[in-house]
C-alpha cells in the first residue's frame, strides 16, 4: 500500500543556501533557503517491504523502551540515552556508541512549552541532519580535535520512535538512500544564535523512493543514517521527512522523540 502526499524540497537556484535554525533574529537577513512542495508516493512497509542500513540508509525495527517520560531534557539524558545508545550500538555492531542530542516533537504545538521544555513541530522539508563536514565536527566536539585518527569508521545516526501510537499525525517518511544521486542533496549553511552548522537539503528527483511505516507504536523506531564515513555506497545517508497523511486528517497530535548519536568503530 502507498499514499500519495506532499513533501518540500530545496527549491533550485541559491549556490550557497542558508536557513535559522530558529526563529529569524529581529533585523537579520531573510533565509535564502527557499522550498518547493512535490507529490511523491511514500511506500508502506506494513506490505512486506524491508528497509536495510547499509543498503538503504534506514531501518525499522522493535525496539522497546522502558522509559515512561519524555517531559523532562535531564530524565531523557539520564535514562534514555544510555537506553538508545546500547539499542544503536547492537544494531552496528559498533565498539562504542555516544548519544549527545534530542529532540521531542509534538504535531502542531508552539516551538517550546511554558515551562522552557523544548518541543518542536515536525519538520516537513526532506533533509539530513548532518554533512561530512558538520559531522566531523560533532565528532571532534564529542571526541577531540584528532578524534577521528584512531577509527576505521564513524557514523552519525539518528533513533526516531513515537510517545504516543498508534503515530497517524506527521508520520516520518524516510528516502531509500541507494534512490538519491549525489548532486540531489545540497549543503546548507544552518545558523544558530551561537554557532553555525551544516545540513543538507534534498533537490527533487522522481526517481527517488519513499517510505514509511503506518501506525507505528512507542516500541518501534527508526534507525537511520545521516552520515557513514565508510567509503561511499548504497546506503550512505537517507533523507527524511514528517508528511501529512491523506487517509488520517483528523488525529491526535503526533509526539515523537529522535535521539541522536555517533557510532564508532575502531
Amino acid at each position: 500500500m502507498a499514499v500519495r502526499a506532499e513533501i518540500e524540497f530545496l527549491a533550485p537556484g541559491s549556490e550557497r543556501p542558508f536557513a535559522y535554525a530558529h526563529e529569524r533574529p529581529c533585523r537579520a537577513e531573510p533565509e535564502s533557503a527557499r522550498f518547493v512542495g512535490h507529490a511523491v508516493e511514500i511506500c508502506d512497509l506494513r506490505g512486506g517491504e524491508e528497509l536495510r542500513l547499509d543498503e538503504h540508509g534506514a531501518t525499522l525495527g522493535r525496539w522497546p523502551t522502558r522509559v515512561q517520560r519524555f517531559d523532562d531534557d535531564d530524565y531523557i539524558r539520564e535514562r534514555y540515552y544510555p537506553e538508545s545508545a546500547e539499542i544503536i550500538r547492537a544494531a552496528l555492531g559498533a565498539d562504542h556508541v555516544v548519544a549527545f542530542d534530542h529532540n521531542v516533537r509534538r504535531g502542531g504545538s508552539c516551538a517550546a512549552r511554558a515551562d522552557g521544555h523544548a518541543v518542536g513541530r515536525p519538520v516537513h522539508h526532506a533533509h539530513t541532519d548532518y554533512t561530512p563536514r558538520s559531522a566531523l565536527d560533532r565528532l571532534r566536539h564529542e571526541f577531540g580535535p584528532q578524534a577521528e585518527a584512531g577509527l576505521s569508521r564513524y557514523l552519525q545516526v539518528n533513533l526516531w520512535r513515537p510517545i504516543r501510537g498508534p503515530l497517524r499525525d506527521a508520520p516520518l517518511a524516510l528516502c531509500d538512500a541507494s534512490s538519491v544521486a549525489r548532486d540531489a542533496l545540497r549543503a546548507v549553511e544552518l545558523r544558530y544564535p551561537e554557532r553555525t552548522g551544516e545540513i543538507y537539503y534534498l533537490l527533487h528527483d522522481p526517481e527517488q523512493r519513499w517510505y514509511f511505516a503506518s501506525d507505528m507504536t512507542v516500541d518501534e523506531a527508526w534507525l537511520f543514517k545521516n552520515f557513514d564515513s565508510a567509503p561511499p555506497g548504497p546506503g550512505r545517508a537517507a533523507p527524511h521527512s514528517a508528511f501529512t497523511d491523506p487517509h488520517h486528517p483528523h488525529v491526535p497530535p503526533r509526539e515523537s522523540i529522535e535521539v541522536r548519536a555517533l557510532a564508532l568503530f575502531r
